[in-house]
């Protein structure tokens, strides 16, 4: 507890976090009153809300390694001012929109400028922090993020309420007024130049990033078994609200375990420092990843014998579910910051959530259609046979256990 509280002593660290804070409760409370005022404000259609939420999201998908290789060229404190300003301009816009079609073109727009506080987050976490240090930050953060996602849809709904259609947007503009002001304050100490940069280019060199994985085997596993985790979440997620109703759970189900996933992931960023002190995060992530497969496919199992599920079987299984996949998260969250070069922690750490993205968003439609040619059960324990396979092949790998051997010892 002690470090964590150290962490504020460290000059620059105080705006960087209260700004995170903001970004994070902005992105929350933006993606409920998007979808909530398309839905009863517009009535829009199903295919308008599909649209909206690509729209919302590819950005990530596409332009995110652009911007991360922006963002190892610039400073941060750059990055993040620029993200905020339009964050607040496409805040104005979504509240004063006339019409469905230019609330929507906002909508893309707000995805955009989304994009630059993850690279330059990333960026500020290396320059300001020691390795001991990042440990601290990452488990604090995750704190914040989930208590965040619990929390923030409540507000965004409370807001589209007491403030009548458009005008919870208002918070959201105001939350981007405090990103600028943190932006400046992080400038103060590292200022508006970025040292670490080698090179000009303008577009993402992704050579580099296949050399720079090929160099340091420690953070290739690690990506390796964070698409994993994505790649098991994407297969079943969506389908998890039809398991519950087909067997007789009420509509209120689903956000109950969602909140116990929350829960979870609070509860192992609370002792992750205590498990890395006894193995590397390597080793932690392979331990996670076989908890979290198995509890994937023990709610295929669980759900093929019983015929009506027991929520608090379920509660209990989805909170160790949410604490591996956090500590999964949270243990290549500090790989990334220790073992990518400094001068291309941007382009590398965006060009990662890319392939993050792509597995969440080709795992549902993967997904759906074997759920539909072999059972929703059947799926659960495909997807979490998925996760023990990469753990196994891992362990019995030689170089896998030599390079987290090699991360220990560092």
């Amino acid at each position: 507890m002690q470090s964590t509280i150290d962490l504020f002593s460290v000059r620059g660290y105080t705006p960087f976090f209260f700004g995170r804070v903001a970004n994070s409760i902005a992105i929350w409370v933006d993606f409920t009153l998007i979808f909530s005022l398309l839905s009863f404000n517009y009535h829009a259609t199903p295919a308008t809300l599909g649209l909206a939420s690509a729209l919302y999201g590819l950005p990530g998908l596409l332009a995110g390694p652009f911007i991360g290789a922006l963002a190892d060229r610039k400073s941060p404190a750059l990055i993040m001012l620029s993200s905020a300003s339009a964050r607040f301009v496409t805040s104005l816009g979504l509240a004063l929109a006339p019409n469905e079609t230019i609330f929507i073109a906002c909508v893309l727009i707000k995805g955009i400028s989304n994009l630059g506080t993850v690279p330059a987050e990333q960026i500020v976490i290396r320059r300001l922090l020691s390795d001991d240090r990042i440990v601290s930050t990452v488990t604090l953060t995750s704190i914040v993020d989930q208590c965040t996602k619990i929390l923030s849809p409540l507000l965004g709904a409370g807001l589209s309420l007491v403030l009548h259609s458009h005008g919870g947007f208002a918070l959201t503009g105001a939350l981007a007024i405090v990103s600028m002001g943190c932006a400046f304050g992080i400038a103060r100490v590292i200022g508006w130049r970025n040292p670490d940069v080698q090179k000009s280019g303008r577009l993402p060199d992704f050579k580099l990033v296949r050399g720079v994985l090929s160099e340091r085997p420690s953070l290739a596993y690690a990506l390796g078994l964070v698409l994993t985790f994505s790649t098991i979440l994407g297969l079943y997620d969506s389908i998890v609200v039809v398991l519950l109703r087909d067997h007789g759970l009420p509509s209120s189900s689903f956000g109950t375990i969602v909140s116990c996933t929350a829960v979870g992931a609070v509860s192992c960023a609370i002792v992750l420092k205590k498990v890395l002190a006894r193995a590397s995060t390597l080793r932690s992530m392979l331990v996670f990843l076989t908890g979290f497969s198995a509890t994937v496919i023990a709610a295929g199992v669980l759900a093929i014998t019983m015929l009506k599920l027991d929520l608090v079987v379920l509660c209990l299984l989805w909170v160790v579910n949410g604490f591996c996949y956090g500590g999964g998260v949270m243990s290549y969250s500090i790989t990334l910051q220790r073992d990518a070069p400094r001068d291309s922690l941007g382009i590398i750490s965006t060009s990662a959530r890319s392939l993050q993205l792509a597995a969440l968003v080709i795992g549902p439609v993967v997904g759906s259609w074997v759920a539909q040619h072999v059972g929703i059960e059947a799926t659960f324990i495909g997807a979490g046979a998925v996760g023990l396979t990469a753990v196994a092949f891992a362990t019995l790998n030689p170089a896998c256990g030599s390079a987290s051997a090699s991360r220990s010892d560092a």
